[in-house]
């Protein structure tokens, strides 16, 4: 049997020593000794998310933070314009007509840039827009948004911008003060290295503004409530995971964000190569838009992607995720993002040569590993 690995978006491979943080001794989750473990988190949360503000955390997946974006700062009727091109920001725009926003979709093809003209035209076109919706690592696609010069079209105005950053923070540059961001949610799951359960927002005080105005309905959900409790959770904590997250966040300060960002962006190059070498054909075709969480591709012509993910499953015990929506069947979409290295990916690509060969697909054998090394070997050019 092999050993089980991981090359998804999320969840993502943890390490044992954050995994077995979790297993510590509880603490209760309104004792002293959870007051001190939160003392100690949350600085290094604010580093970051290079905010001076409090960040908040949330028993939940990340779907729960998006929603508490929309109820929070939001009420029945505010226009809200959704930016989409992929699956989240699909997501991003249900939450919203489900809370009855008067919604505006500024609506791409996957995998396509936004034209800040246009969004501005779009703004100018209604200005009593009230907050702006954007999906910052998009994993349907493997797709980086520019939420930095999108928040600057907003910074000077009462509009609020809301990020999602949940599969983005950690592994790409993210500054939420200095780029004017309001709101901006991750998750555990993702760039933390840890199990799912776990969801972090960041608010502006531009957002707080808005928030103490609004008459939202929330109750589990509520920022208000957040902040009342805060430096403890306003319901019972997920303990385990804050003390995985607590290791988690010692690990990320020991490699330090510059060295983090240069290793993911050395993995992700490698990952496009190999598939490339492969016969895959990227699908964000512009290097600058390609996130370093994960790499979408359309497979070579005649390879079923589902039949290609079972395999590797079934005979490599590899998990791999396909394409959502339109794209099932015909693309595949491999996470490195989490605890992933140099290693790791010589292994993911060595099964993915093996399964493309079963299914008849024809190469020298060995490229996606020369390609790999390639970029290692010149310093991730």
């Amino acid at each position: 049997m092999h050993k089980y690995r991981m090359a998804t978006p999320g969840p993502t491979s943890s390490p044992s020593n954050i995994r077995l943080a979790g297993a510590r001794d509880l603490i209760h989750h309104r004792a002293s000794h959870m007051k001190e473990l939160m003392e100690r988190i949350n600085p290094k949360l604010k580093k970051i998310f290079q905010t001076k503000n409090d960040v908040y955390t949330i028993s939940c997946s990340g779907t729960g933070g998006m929603e508490a974006s929309v109820t929070n700062p939001f009420e029945k009727n505010d226009k809200v314009l959704v930016l989409s091109n992929g699956y989240f920001g699909e997501r991003f725009r249900t939450i919203c007509e489900h809370n009855a926003l008067n919604t505006l979709v500024y609506e791409k093809e996957w995998g396509t840039e936004f034209s800040l003209a246009e969004i501005v035209e779009i703004y100018k076109e209604n200005p009593d827009l009230k907050g702006v919706f954007v999906v910052f690592s998009e994993t349907s696609t493997g797709m980086i948004n520019p939420v930095k010069e999108i928040a600057a079209l907003f910074k000077k105005t009462d509009v609020l911008v809301v990020v999602d950053a949940i599969s983005g923070l950690i592994v790409n540059e993210l500054l939420m003060d200095e780029w004017g961001l309001d709101i901006v949610i991750a998750a555990s799951h993702k760039g933390f290295m840890m199990a799912p359960g776990l969801t972090f927002v960041g608010i502006s005080d531009k957002a707080w503004s808005k928030i103490n105005q609004t008459n939202s309905s929330a109750y589990y959900f509520s920022f208000t409530r957040l902040k009342q409790f805060f430096p403890f959770a306003s319901a019972s904590a997920s303990v385990s995971l804050l003390l995985s997250l607590e290791e988690s966040l010692s690990m990320i300060e020991d490699i330090g964000s510059v060295s983090l960002l240069v290793q993911q962006k050395q993995i992700a190059l490698a990952a496009q190569r190999a598939l490339n070498a492969l016969g895959f054909i990227l699908f964000v075709d512009k290097p600058i838009y390609r996130s370093n969480a994960v790499t979408s591709a359309l497979a070579p012509e005649g390879i079923d992607t589902q039949k290609l993910l079972s395999q590797l499953e079934t005979e490599f015990n590899l998990s791999i995720t396909g394409g959502q929506g339109v794209f099932k069947g015909k693309m595949i979409r491999v996470g490195h993002i989490g605890y992933i290295d140099e290693l790791d990916l010589y292994a993911v690509f060595g099964a993915i040569e093996r399964a493309l060969i079963q299914l008849g697909a024809e190469f020298p054998l060995g490229v996606s590993s020369k390609a790999i090394q390639e970029v290692f070997v010149q310093g991730g050019k």
